[in-house]
């Protein structure tokens, strides 16, 4: 089936399903997830996404930890990022799994007119998730939608998950409306602890030393931070390679999507002895990592019984 003017549609061997036009070719494996696994430019050959060394995809049991598995591609977290017990009454008590329920999850697909649609239903919470993804020349549209499948309303954090390829000369570009970041984790508390804030992009570190976060070092660092901007007016975030003069764009709507989570990880997770490289660009619709610390600060969206809600972003 076509993909804008001159795409396909085809499925391997491995279960991946794929879109490609002349600028665009892109993977999702359905049952890992539907994990975006490659997204890469025919023109230059430069693939976007984080890739794991080696064949190291394989279905996650329910609950596992994200650790634990390939952590690379773009994934979608739902109910939850950080693993949590759910407050609120009606699902009072239930647990929250690591990076949510559906990176490890097998996902329904199907196509049409040059469009992929993927469709799932939550575990922890009762709910139907879908997305979409289309190309359009050098971008990809994705669209989400959450519906409320049960008789109760819940609460619920939405992110995407994109962990980018990158190299010591990447830079990160924010909206210039960004000046400082709520800060989520860093390791060793370099930066600051839990729920303090840094300045963006130059952060002083707590040894006294000044750090422009926008621009990558390489894996020796063995830094990891993740740091949330506020609610913001425009939604927009890019990952430059200024060797190749390439960049990674990001537009969504932030009406609907109003947060980014930003994750810089230079060495140092899940180990600083032999940790990722990589950046994770995560538009999403709450902060921080657990929907149970979003709920308590007020910042949670609500999906009432039959209720839907739907957004969308531009790669």
């Amino acid at each position: 089936m076509s993909a804008g003017k001159s795409g396909i549609f085809s499925k391997t061997e491995l279960s991946a399903v794929r879109l490609a036009n002349d600028q665009l070719f892109v993977s999702f494996l359905p049952e890992v997830g539907a994990k975006m696994n490659s997204l890469k430019s025919v023109r230059s050959g430069r693939e976007f996404l984080y890739q794991p060394p080696g064949d190291p995809y394989r279905r996650a049991a329910y609950g596992a930890s994200f650790a634990d598995y390939d952590t690379s591609g773009f994934d979608e977290c739902c109910p939850t990022i950080a693993e949590c017990i759910y407050p609120e009454p009606g699902f009072a008590g239930r647990k929250m799994p690591d990076h949510g329920d559906r990176w490890s999850a097998s996902w329904d697909y199907w196509a049409g007119d040059g469009e992929l649609f993927f469709e799932t239903q939550g575990k922890s919470l009762p709910y139907r998730f879908q997305k979409s993804a289309r190309l359009e020349d050098n971008a990809i549209m994705l669209a989400y939608e959450i519906e409320n499948t049960g008789s109760e309303e819940f609460a619920f954090l939405w992110s995407a998950h994109p962990l980018l390829a990158v190299e010591a000369s990447c830079r990160i570009v924010l909206p210039e409306e960004v000046s400082g970041l709520f800060v989520e984790w860093s390791r060793g508390e370099r930066l600051v602890k839990f729920g303090d804030s840094c300045g963006w992009p130059i952060a002083a570190c707590k040894d006294g030393e000044s750090v422009d976060l926008s621009a990558l070092r390489d894996a020796s660092a063995r830094t990891a931070d993740k740091v949330f901007t506020s609610r913001l007016q425009e939604g927009f975030c890019a990952l430059s390679y200024p060797q190749t003069k390439e960049t990674i764009a990001f537009h969504f709507n932030p009406q609907d999507v109003p947060y980014l989570g930003i994750w810089i990880c230079q060495g140092g997770w899940p180990s600083p002895e032999g940790g990722n490289f990589t950046v994770g660009l995560e538009p999403c619709t709450g902060y921080p990592d657990s929907v149970r610390e979003v709920i308590h600060r007020g910042g949670c969206d609500v999906l009432r019984p039959e209720g839907k809600e739907e957004v969308g972003t531009e790669n």
